[in-house]
């Protein structure tokens, strides 16, 4: 994705051109829960995945990813409020990042309308997948939340093989490794998955 792809207003583009750029492999931190935040990511290309951490259970919850021409929300609300951040994020796929200074933020939020139509829309659309994360949690089984996972996954990357450990999609989902086992023992058994070594090949999984 380029910066005229975003929809902004011509004067914004020629400031966002002064923005750092950086491109990073996957697995970087880009974000720490209880440090502040100076530079807002916005994805041109990549994918960022936001989480939070329970450190008295050693467990992980997945919020949300960030994919290409977006930000995230919760570094927006770290930022807005000079508060540290509540969240973790890391990239999980090689990224090509542009940096933006929190206090640009606010800035052009009242010079730029389409910019603060941007930051809404960012809004919105995270405390939506927030909301069903939320849902998901209080309503759903665990064996609905990891088959709908493998399908989303699939929706995602476009791709039939899985590249996660067992622990790894544990974290995701906030369980453990032993739900995450059994429930991918089962799948394999109605021929609906295939478990290899460090990925899950996806067979015959399909949306409900």
């Amino acid at each position: 994705m380029t910066l005229n792809q975003l929809n902004l207003e011509k004067e914004l583009i020629e400031e966002l051109h002064n923005c750092q750029i950086i491109v990073v492999d996957e697995q970087v931190v880009l974000a720490e829960s209880g440090k502040y935040m100076k530079m807002i990511p916005l994805v041109l290309d990549g994918l960022i995945r936001v989480f939070r951490n329970d450190y008295d259970r050693n467990r992980e919850i997945l919020l949300y990813y960030i994919p290409a021409g977006q930000t995230c929300m919760m570094s927006l609300v770290a930022s807005f409020a000079e508060m540290k951040s509540q969240v973790h994020a890391i990239t999980e796929r090689k990224s090509k990042l542009l940096l933006i200074p929190t206090t640009k933020v606010r800035e052009w939020q009242i010079k730029y309308s389409k910019w603060n139509q941007f930051i809404i829309n960012t809004f919105l659309g995270r405390y939506t997948e927030l909301l069903n994360t939320i849902n998901d949690l209080s309503f759903k089984h665990i064996d609905e939340r990891v088959y709908n996972y493998l399908v989303q996954y699939r929706h995602r990357y476009g791709e039939n093989r899985v590249k996660l450990t067992h622990q790894k999609l544990a974290n995701e989902l906030g369980t453990t490794r032993v739900v995450i086992s059994r429930i991918l023992k089962d799948l394999e058994k109605q021929g609906q998955i295939k478990l290899m070594r460090g990925e899950i090949q996806l067979t015959h999984l399909v949306a409900k």
